[in-house]
């Protein structure tokens, strides 16, 4: 029999227990600061701006340097048409802190007490089946930098694109022997770009009976991105075909270092973060039973998006994601598989997700545990379409009933936007 209140734990135990006190002020405090995040996460200039309106958003070329000029989209912007795809599956990769409690008490009616069941900890990045108990509550926080180097496993880095200087349409309007001068040239664009998340979970979950918990998770998120591009004019054959116009953004006329001549280059970049708000995520669960082959639970994730998504903090629109959760004890061993759909609008693209693992009790106050997680998005356009990431983890029982965790994913594919380590720290308090 699990235990029913706080303080019929409280009798039975040998540490303390805290009161609803602490749950009603630990709950005022969570709210304060993401409101307080809420009110200072606008900005002037959107981050997810920032590398659409690299040279002004446009390449301004000509013949000469103040003739009349030729207007085109940077290229290396089409690089980043999926980096909305792209970020929901990085997002996914950041679940809000497990809900599944490390710690399950039951009645011992030898002893007439609670005592704690021999289990593990619980998975890191998963769920397991078990729910918290009638009356149980779980706080946790959690925090994850992710520094990403690859897009679809070309680094972020050395970007690179290439167009003719000069629009087939603008070439057609010259004399003949400007467009033979011309038509050969090359504008090259080079990018070098820097990307990150550091992302704050906030989470509190509450065992409504024996078989239901439910959660709330108030995230806080701040973007990095810095980038250096260049964009050159190259001439193969050096008989001066086309020019950098003079009202180009960024154009070189003097301090020419590397550039080939005056108006043939143009520089630009930006250094700039956005902090606030993440998402909040709502969470049901409802363990089914428990069965010869495995233990049974059905969850519910809505994702409310309220986080800034122009900055990059969050979704476009709501979410849902429907999960079955399996998992099994098995000794100290407890292997377990989740699958859900994460069902979103077109332009934050919906996805299947899945995690396969284990956790291994290698004492009463350690589990480890291991997993391997897939992202595969509904486009199918051979972008971001299968993200795989194994990732290893800890919890520890240091005292009392905190727990503390850690968790490394590493990339088993280059598919999307990656980075080559994602780390994550967590501690849980339940009673």
């Amino acid at each position: 029999m699990l235990f029913r209140s706080v303080s019929a734990l409280r009798a039975t135990v040998g540490f303390p227990v805290p009161s609803w006190g602490l749950a009603r002020r630990t709950a005022r405090l969570m709210f304060l600061a993401w409101f307080v995040a809420l009110a200072g996460s606008a900005r002037a200039q959107p981050l997810g701006e920032r590398i659409p309106q690299l040279f002004g958003g446009v390449f301004r070329t000509s013949i000469t340097p103040r003739a009349f000029n030729d207007v085109q989209q940077p290229r290396v912007a089409d690089q980043f048409r999926a980096l909305s795809a792209a970020l929901a599956t990085a997002r996914a990769q950041v679940p809000p802190p497990s809900a599944t409690g490390a710690f399950r008490f039951e009645f011992d009616d030898a002893s007439e007490s609670y005592v704690r069941r021999s289990q593990s900890l619980g998975p890191n990045l998963a769920e397991r089946a078990t729910t918290l108990g009638k009356g149980t509550i779980s706080l946790g926080f959690s925090y994850t930098r992710i520094d990403f180097d690859t897009l679809e496993g070309t680094s972020l880095r050395h970007l690179h694109s290439a167009q003719p200087a000069l629009s087939a349409g603008f070439l057609a309007e010259l004399p003949d022997e400007d467009r033979v001068r011309a038509e050969d040239n090359i504008l090259e664009t080079n990018l070098a770009l820097r990307l990150g998340f550091d992302l704050w979970f906030l989470t509190a979950a509450y065992g409504l009976t024996d078989n239901i918990d439910v959660s709330l998770s108030l995230s806080f998120a701040r973007a990095r991105m810095r980038a250096d591009a260049t964009a050159v004019i190259r001439d193969p054959h050096n008989d001066g075909g086309a020019f950098f116009t003079v009202d180009q953004k960024g154009v070189v006329v003097d301090n020419l270092g590397s550039c080939p001549g005056e108006f043939l280059c143009a520089r630009d970049g930006f250094d700039a973060s956005a902090f606030g708000t993440g998402d909040v995520y709502l969470r049901t669960k409802w363990h089914l039973g428990n069965f010869a082959w495995a233990n049974v639970a059905l969850a519910q994730v809505t994702t409310l998006p309220t986080g800034r998504a122009a900055d990059l903090l969050g979704f476009h629109d709501p979410t849902l994601t429907p999960w079955l959760i399996l998992s099994k004890q098995l000794g100290n061993w407890e292997p377990h598989l989740n699958l859900g759909y994460a069902l979103r609008s077109r332009r934050d693209v919906s996805q299947a997700q899945w995690v396969a693992g284990t956790d291994w009790m290698a004492a009463p106050w350690l589990t480890l545990a291991a997993d391997v997680l897939g992202f595969h998005d509904d486009w199918r356009d051979g972008v971001n379409d299968n993200v795989i990431q194994s990732a290893l983890g800890f919890k520890l029982n240091p005292f009392g009933q905190w727990v503390a965790a850690g968790n490394v994913q590493l990339p088993l594919n280059r598919d999307g936007l990656r980075a080559d380590v994602i780390y994550s720290v967590q501690l849980e308090y339940a009673f």
